[in-house]
């Protein structure tokens, strides 16, 4: 159940949004860039190596500790440098005040505003890929550059949809589906505010808070990945109880 002080940040919130605000055409505008990037990528690919293909799962872990350090480092810290203050307000500020552990879920889909980031937000992490397309395309061959840049542009696709998933209401497919079901409770937990700035950093797949010693569980990499809701390898030294997805969407949606 939600705090007094979640019920009017979240009402304060929407008072905010613009009226044309539309959800759907949101999440469809940033589908739209993405794939559509993601086909002209493509295109330029062609009779690819068996040694090439390794660029993806290479350039799937790179980005994931990138997301991590991006979410520990820059979403969980005031840092008054270009937009990187406006990304700390926009998730520390508004997104962990409008969810908690005690109600995670959306109410419609205007909240959708407050969890998804603007279509430029897209367009940015593509021309921060370029430079990397440029190198890898000069060192090891066009393939490798572009195959470099449909990984971190699906990375960023996955990642959008995955954090989504994190905030719906409980249903049989977030809660059976492989990955989607451990991302839930991983973040989920870090949604605790005793521990969002310690535990979780991870808004994909838990390898990097793995690695790094940042997760709330005492498990092998493999363990991490396919944890789904289960609490039963939960550190000893957390400074609170991370909730289960269960209990954080617990009972109807609510409609404050």
């Amino acid at each position: 159940m939600m705090g007094k002080e979640q019920v009017l940040f979240r009402n304060q919130y929407r008072e905010k949004i613009d009226g044309w605000y539309n959800g759907y055409l949101h999440i469809a505008v940033v589908y739209t860039i993405g794939i559509t990037a993601m086909w002209v990528y493509i295109q330029h690919i062609s009779t690819v190596a068996w040694f090439e293909w390794l660029t993806i799962p290479i350039t799937i872990v790179l980005a994931n500790i990138f997301e991590w350090f991006l979410h520990k480092y820059v979403m969980h810290r005031r840092i008054n440098f270009f937009g990187l203050r406006a990304i700390y307000e926009r998730h520390t500020l508004n997104h962990h005040k409008f969810f908690t552990d005690e109600e995670i879920r959306f109410r419609g889909q205007e909240d959708w505003r407050v969890t998804v980031f603007p279509p430029y937000a897209l367009v940015i992490f593509i021309m921060m890929s370029l430079p990397g397309v440029a190198v890898f395309s000069y060192l090891f061959g066009s393939n490798v550059g572009w195959l470099f840049i449909c990984s971190t542009t699906g990375m960023y696709l996955t990642y959008e949809f995955m954090h989504f998933c994190c905030h719906v209401d409980e249903n049989r497919f977030v809660r059976h589906m492989p990955f989607i079901n451990t991302l839930r409770r991983h973040h989920v937990a870090h949604h605790n505010r005793s521990l969002m700035m310690e535990v979780n950093m991870n808004l994909t797949f838990p390898i990097a808070d793995w690695l790094f010693g940042t997760s709330d569980l005492n498990r092998g990499l493999i363990g991490h990945l396919f944890n789904g809701y289960s609490t039963k390898h939960l550190k000893d030294n957390l400074r609170s109880q991370p909730k289960s997805p269960i209990e954080a969407s617990k009972g109807p949606v609510p409609t404050e």
